[in-house]
């Protein structure tokens, strides 16, 4: 007997769940997961890493019996042995595999990319008048006009709501022609009539925050790299002619092969990036 797969009230057969990965575009996410299987096979732990991942102590000794160690670990997370080896550990080595490969490349990346992670706040009034635009910049810059209350009375944007203030949010997110003029800018300067689309620009600067390289901007920066590195391999391999294909069944002389469990070595292996 066939199984089949029990979502709720349905039921789906092996030709129904290839039809539902195609249809609800999970099967570009599925090659890019068993590519990955490949790349993180040989990719070891060492019991001190292991540890160190599931109790957050970096300098706590190991356990005398470390594999009733895990073995009550699991019992504590309510996870079946065989779900923390197919499962967990499969993640754990990913993450290494993510800090080997790609670690060294965080800074050149985040040079290229700083103003995705640059932060602004400013004061914003949108017009399509051109005429009052510069009414109202005159007035902000001569007559030190009250930006919030020009804001609501004037804006056509979102942002009369709450008096022309926007932020904090990524610089990357202005238009070039606001963006440019903000990142050399001064605190309380007042730009334009800006053009930008069919509309006019009155902004002022509140703060400008410059991104640094923390521990989470470098986090965010190596998972960005990774999901680029892994989308790229996917459709690689999907290009290639004959990689996907739907058959009847295995080929008798190809029985398939259970995975191998995952090996645990006493000492830390590095792996080329």
């Amino acid at each position: 007997m066939n199984n089949c797969l029990k979502i709720g009230n349905r039921l789906l057969d092996g030709d129904q769940i290839i039809s539902a990965l195609v249809k609800y575009k999970l099967l570009e996410p599925l090659v890019g997961q068993i590519l990955l299987d490949e790349m993180i096979k040989n990719v070891p732990l060492s019991k001190q890493e292991l540890f160190q991942r599931l109790v957050g102590a970096a300098n706590a000794p190991l356990p005398d019996d470390f594999n009733q160690f895990l073995i009550q670990w699991c019992q504590h997370q309510g996870v079946t042995p065989t779900y923390f080896e197919n499962v967990l550990l499969r993640d754990l080595r990913i993450e290494k595999f993510k800090q080997v490969r790609f670690a060294n490349q965080v800074e050149s990346e985040f040079l290229r990319h700083k103003s995705d992670f640059d932060q602004i706040e400013y004061s914003l009034i949108q017009l399509t008048d051109l005429a009052l635009a510069q009414e109202l910049y005159f007035q902000l810059r001569d007559d030190d006009a009250d930006f919030a209350r020009l804001a609501q009375q004037f804006s056509i944007g979102h942002e009369r709501q709450t008096g022309g203030w926007i932020g904090p949010v990524s610089l990357s997110t202005l238009p070039i022609e606001a963006a440019t003029l903000l990142r050399s800018g001064g605190a309380g300067v007042i730009y334009g009539p800006i053009p930008v689309a069919d509309r006019f620009w009155l902004i002022r600067l509140e703060r400008l925050m410059m991104a640094r390289l923390t521990s989470a901007t470098r986090a965010n920066l190596i998972d960005r790299l990774y999901h680029q590195w892994l989308q790229t391999q996917v459709k690689a391999f999907i290009a290639s002619p004959q990689s996907i294909a739907v058959q009847s069944a295995l080929p008798a002389s190809s029985p398939a092969q259970a995975p191998a469990p995952p090996q645990i070595s006493p000492q830390p292996t590095e792996i080329a990036p």
